[in-house]
Order: structure tokens, then C-alpha cells, then sequence
């Protein structure tokens, strides 16, 4: 009997150590999703429901006219997407007969201060994405388990309740990455995050200037004229555009932009099938409604 006891003990303990062994893998498995999520967490700025005014009387005429619209809450990205954040996506797309993977960034070799896909990504981590259509970055907001924020919600977050021109205020200041030649980064992307002082509202960093960013929204130059009209007793809520159209809205204004074209308001499109050197993108989620 008592021969038999430790023998037993010891492949208990060995039955032991292989648990350990194979929990340490899994937490270690684990760990990196962790630490990406707990950052997606930290840099995902919550926007509380509310009504707010969108659009401006004195400024462009498809921004007309100044309208109440009511969103419920969501989450807008503080920054926008990297080059090192989309290369974690791209990486993962199946390539095809020629070795091109689905949603490859357009390469812009004439273009030094952007560089090449992917070398770029090694080149300038923290430089937003660029050379990214609609379409590569609604895969990409799908693949984090988000989406790309409607023009309302873009604009709320830039704004604010107020009537800013700009994310930061109404006052021309160099808080954004523009064509201007005092910002800093002349003729080319800031790394995202580079003017704190340009924040918007809510605390989203670079909302104008950078790059245009993709929205959720179908473009119709009348689309406010519309939607004003009909709901002219209460505020729209949650809009999402037109039902259908030719050109997605972009929002923001980029540097090779005037600052007159990086306001909160300023809208502008583009084909979605189109890659540029000027639009990026950042993201938006649903939040989850709480009981009472």
C-alpha cells in the first residue's frame, strides 16, 4: 500500500505540471488579444445621446441649412486607423494568382514621405493609412468588430454641441496637419496624435486636417435640404445618408487641404472604389444600451 502511494503522488504531480504547462500557453495564447482590445478600449471615446445642430447657414450651400439631429450613444475612435493597425488586417487576406492580397493600400513611390505598401507600415507605424478605398476600410471596421461612423456622428464628435468652426474652436490656429507651411509636417501625414491642441470636442484627435476620413454616408448635395424639411417639427434621429448614390462622404480635410477645408462642416466625396494619398479613415461602434 505504501509503495503504491507514491507512485501515485508523482503522476498526480506530473498530471499537474501538464495542466500548468498547457494553462500558461493558453493565458500566454491569450494575452496579446488582451492587450489589443484593452488599447481598442482606451482609445474608443464615448459620445453620449443627445440632440445637436449639424450643418451651417453661412457656409457652403450643401451644407445648408443648419438642422437638429439626435443621435443615440456611440463610440468614435480617438485617432485614426495606422498603418501599423491596418497592416495586422491586411496581413491576413489571402492573396491572390498574382500575390496580391484583398485590400493592399495603393503604393505611392512619387510620393517618398508616404512610401510603398508594405514597407510603409515598418516605415511609418503611426502614420494614418492611406491609399485605402471604402471598401478596404469598411472590411477593415468590420473586421475589429466595428464600422465606420455615419457623416452625423463624425460631425458631432468634431463639433460638439457648439457651433465650431473647427474641432478645437473658432479661431484659425496651427492645430492640424494642413497645406499650410508652418505645422510642421510640410507635404506630408503627422503621425496621428501629433496636435493635441486641435481635439475636438469630445477629445478625437487630428478631425481636421491629416487626412479626409470615410464615412458610412451615401453624398447628396440636398440631402440636408430634404431631411430638414421633413422632420421640421423634431430633430432626425440616427440619419444615415441617402439610400443610395454615386460618392461616399469623406470628412476632415487633409494636408494638401486649406484650413477653410478642414471645418467641422466642410462636406466632400469621393468615388469608393478610389485610393488616394489623402483619405484615411477612423471608426465608430453602437453603444450598447444599459437597463434601467
Amino acid at each position: 500500500m505504501n509503495t503504491f502511494y507514491p507512485n501515485r503522488n508523482r503522476n498526480r504531480n506530473n498530471y499537474f505540471d501538464v495542466i500548468v504547462r498547457h494553462l500558461l500557453i493558453l493565458v500566454l495564447s491569450v494575452c496579446p488579444c488582451i492587450a489589443v482590445f484593452a488599447q481598442d478600449a482606451e482609445n474608443m471615446i464615448l459620445v453620449a445621446a443627445g440632440t445637436f445642430t449639424m450643418g451651417s447657414d453661412n457656409r457652403a450651400a450643401d451644407e445648408k441649412p443648419m438642422h437638429k439631429v439626435y443621435l443615440g450613444a456611440y463610440y468614435i475612435s480617438k485617432y485614426e486607423v495606422t498603418n501599423a493597425e491596418y497592416y495586422e488586417f491586411w496581413k491576413q487576406q489571402i492573396a491572390d494568382a498574382q500575390g496580391i492580397r484583398k485590400h493592399t493600400p495603393e503604393n505611392f513611390a512619387h510620393l517618398p514621405q508616404i512610401g510603398e505598401w508594405p514597407e510603409r507600415a515598418e516605415q511609418f507605424p503611426d502614420h494614418p493609412v492611406v491609399g485605402v478605398s471604402w471598401h478596404d476600410a469598411n472590411a477593415y471596421a468590420a473586421w475589429k468588430g466595428m464600422r465606420l461612423p455615419t457623416e452625423a456622428e463624425w460631425e458631432k464628435a468634431a463639433r460638439g454641441y457648439t457651433d465650431r468652426v473647427w474641432p478645437w474652436g473658432n479661431a484659425i490656429e496651427p492645430y492640424a496637419n494642413t497645406a499650410a507651411s508652418d505645422d510642421g509636417y510640410k507635404n506630408g501625414l503627422a503621425p496621428v496624435g501629433s496636435f493635441p491642441k486641435g481635439k475636438s470636442y469630445y477629445g478625437a484627435m487630428d478631425m481636421a486636417g491629416n487626412v479626409w476620413e470615410w464615412t458610412a454616408d451615401w453624398y447628396s448635395d440636398v440631402y440636408y435640404w430634404h431631411s430638414s424639411q421633413a422632420f421640421t417639427k423634431r430633430p432626425k434621429r440616427d440619419p444615415t445618408g441617402p439610400a443610395v448614390g454615386s460618392w461616399r462622404v469623406i470628412r476632415g480635410g487633409s494636408w494638401i487641404d486649406k484650413i477653410s477645408r478642414c471645418s467641422t462642416t466642410f462636406r466632400f466625396y469621393l468615388y469608393p472604389n478610389l485610393k488616394t494619398s489623402f483619405v484615411g479613415f477612423r471608426l465608430a461602434k453602437t453603444a450598447e444600451k444599459t437597463s434601467k
